[in-house]
């Protein structure tokens, strides 16, 4: 009886750990399955098992062997997706800063008498923070997303306040502006995290 209790508890805590590596929820596993989520809610929380066939096609969801499912290991491999998750998204933010280079070096070399050159490199923070948010949408992580859009309103009105300044001394305004729009934006982020939380609930 133990046996079969440890049996049902490594396919069960398999089940929920390569789901969310895969980045999906219980409702997405259910449609992909033909099955429910609550039926998924009971197979995780070790409350029932799933047929052989049906953990055949769990094994197949997840993109593993049914020996992965059913076998209890201590160490999971570090999945292709991570990898790609962090040095896509690092090398696209280094062809921005390598384009800002550029254009600072052509500014100072063309444009002598262009005062702030440096302005290409303050540019490039917000645009990293945009292709960071894209990726992170890609691959689902939430807390990256939250960063980025906060480092992008932030940088945004960094961005218009240096440009500015020469002609609007008063132009620091802008960070008051901030405060609304991101204190909506936290709201807004809080909001979809209650109700994430209790679809996964359902």
């Amino acid at each position: 009886m133990q046996n079969k209790e440890t049996f049902n508890l490594t396919v069960a805590t398999n089940i929920a750990r390569y789901r969310k590596r895969a980045g999906l929820t219980q409702l997405a596993l259910a449609e992909k399955l033909n099955y429910s989520d609550k039926a998924v809610a009971k197979w995780e929380s070790g409350e029932s098992l799933p047929e052989a066939f049906v953990l055949y096609q769990i094994a197949n969801v997840f993109g593993i062997t049914f020996n992965d499912l059913i076998s209890s290991k201590k160490r999971m491999k570090t999945p292709i997706n991570k990898i790609r998750a962090f040095f896509v998204p690092a090398l696209s933010c280094c062809i921005v800063w390598l384009v800002a280079l550029i254009v600072f070096i052509s500014l100072i070399t063309l444009c002598p008498n262009f005062s702030s050159p440096w302005l290409a490199f303050v540019y490039a923070i917000p645009v990293s923070l945009i292709i960071t948010l894209i990726f992170s949408c890609v691959y689902k992580n939430r807390l990256i997303q939250f960063i980025s859009i906060s480092g992008i309103i932030w940088t945004v009105i960094l961005c218009l306040h240096l440009s500015l300044a020469p002609i609007l001394p008063k132009v620091t305004f802008l960070y008051l502006l901030g405060i609304p729009v991101e204190l909506a934006f936290v709201l807004w982020y809080a909001y979809l995290q209650i109700i994430k939380s209790k679809t996964k609930n359902k």
